[in-house]
């Protein structure tokens, strides 16, 4: 798959293709079965396939403050879309260029002048254009004017509501892990770098890996059994987030302790994926019954990620039963 972070290399590379647009946060089902549309008319017509994404989107341009936490990091994105079999991912900078550009000059100048789009599979809520002026029925005028096809995706349904990324983070922010992996069809993960930590963890026997996750969306504080992704290795651990109330911790942090793990990977980069809760997060009367606890909470982690096995944390999500 090319990856490309401008708009004027495809142009020169990239022949007629399929294209979709739209942020992608979380490439959850209702983003699968607009992918999955691209894919199939790709095969269909024998051409290129292309997704056109935005680093950073459009809300934290526009509005920062109104912008949420992230549910996927640009390279979640590429190693999910590229699980998926497409051809190409654009990520473009959403700026005052792309602010102000009429929906007819956005089809003009950016999917058919850079990506040769023949064909534009969108979901059915995509606004485009300056003002978020175009929609739906505005692109299929403009591909009529054009020459291009425009194809609609509806929304998807789970358990009797449509699937969409708000709907994801407040299940997150409830902690509810069992429907946040049903709505994106693998487990919930959060990407980032290994930093130095206080190093009570190793003081006290459980050497920790304290992660930096930048401006993800997090559940609950508390203690999870989770499985981690490290150098295209997969570990099993626990992890405890909040404030470390026993040592009188002030500042937020994540801690990973990874089970018959004992190497220095500062500066490496991390996946962790929520598997369940185990606890919430507490004050213990002293380093000793901590020690207790955590043990205790290895052993609940450990039975919980035997049993835990049936949904994916790698990217083999199905929608409507068909495995993309």
């Amino acid at each position: 798959m090319q990856v490309y972070y401008d708009l004027e290399t495809p142009a020169e590379l990239v022949q007629e293709s399929i294209v979709t647009v739209g942020v992608f946060d979380g490439l959850h089902l209702g983003h699968q079965a607009v992918i999955q549309q691209v894919l199939t008319q790709s095969e269909k017509l024998n051409l290129a396939s292309f997704v056109l994404t935005f680093d950073p989107p459009p809300l934290a341009f526009l509005d920062p403050k109104r912008c949420p936490p992230a549910l996927t990091t640009p390279a979640k994105k590429v190693e999910i879309l590229e699980q998926f079999g497409v051809d190409g991912v654009v990520f473009v900078p959403f700026d005052a260029y792309l602010q102000q550009m009429s929906p007819d000059a956005f089809v003009q100048q950016v999917l058919l002048q850079r990506l040769h789009a023949r064909q534009v599979i969108i979901g059915y809520d995509w606004q485009f254009g300056r003002g978020r002026s175009g929609n739906a029925e505005a692109l299929k005028q403009l591909g009529d004017r054009y020459q291009f096809n425009v194809m609609t995706v509806g929304p998807v349904q789970l358990h009797g509501m449509p699937v969409h990324s708000t709907r994801i983070r407040e299940a997150i922010a409830g902690g509810n892990l069992n429907l946040v992996s049903e709505l994106l069809g693998r487990r919930y993960s959060i990407i980032g770098e290994v930093i130095p930590g206080a190093g009570r963890g190793r003081q006290i026997g459980f050497p920790t890996a304290n992660i930096d996750p930048r401006n993800q969306m997090l559940p609950p504080s508390g203690v999870y059994a989770i499985r981690a992704k490290l150098a295209g290795h997969i570990f099993s651990g626990i992890m405890n987030m909040g404030n470390r109330p026993t040592f009188d911790g002030v500042d937020f942090q994540i801690e990973t302790h990874l089970f018959d793990f004992e190497e220095m990977i500062y500066g490496k980069s991390i996946e962790i994926f929520f598997i369940e809760k185990i606890r919430d997060e507490q004050k213990f009367p002293n380093p000793e019954i901590l020690v207790n606890q955590i043990k205790q909470d290895i052993a609940t982690a450990k039975t919980l990620l035997k049993r835990r096995t049936e949904m994916p944390i790698t990217a083999e999500s199905r929608v409507n039963g068909k495995k993309i």
